[in-house]
């Protein structure tokens, strides 16, 4: 059975696993202990992890501060899944406006997110590195005349 839960400290070497091998450079694992973030999930089926989802909130806005799924799993729909979820979660909880930064190349990612109504308002130059590229910053803002869940 598929689910969505709260990330555990239990949950970390997995993490960490899936980690090294979507993303170049990936976060340290210090990165996930001290990184300001509010709410973490991890989307398991029978107890085996499959992806995660990072959120730093403040007042009522949200960044996405790191997202995967291992590779194993990826273009199934899990991703789909796990941003809808924790999205409407964090909706029903007061959040207006989301951000988040992707790479100019990750256009799988950018696709994803667009289809989620996030729109890109900037770039940062040289933002990631190995290899050097820019970020696009994009954002989603929820309607307060028509908050419904996506």
């Amino acid at each position: 059975m598929r689910v969505i839960r709260l990330m555990q400290d239990s949950d970390l070497d997995e993490v960490i696993r899936i980690e090294n091998q979507v993303f170049h450079p990936p976060w340290p694992k210090e990165a996930f202990m001290e990184a300001p973030c509010t709410y973490s999930w991890v989307i398991c089926e029978d107890e085996v992890l499959q992806g995660y989802i990072v959120y730093h909130t403040v007042l009522d806005e949200g960044v996405i501060l790191n997202f995967a799924i291992d590779p194993k799993f990826q273009y199934q729909g899990l991703g789909t899944y796990l941003l809808k979820e924790t999205l409407n979660y964090l909706i029903d909880n007061g959040i207006r406006m989301f951000f988040l930064d992707v790479r100019t190349s990750n256009m799988v990612a950018q696709d994803l997110y667009k289809k989620f109504d996030f729109h890109p308002i900037g770039k940062r130059k040289n933002y990631y590195s190995e290899p050097i590229e820019d970020a696009i910053v994009m954002v989603k803002y929820i309607d307060e005349r028509n908050n419904e869940n996506i």
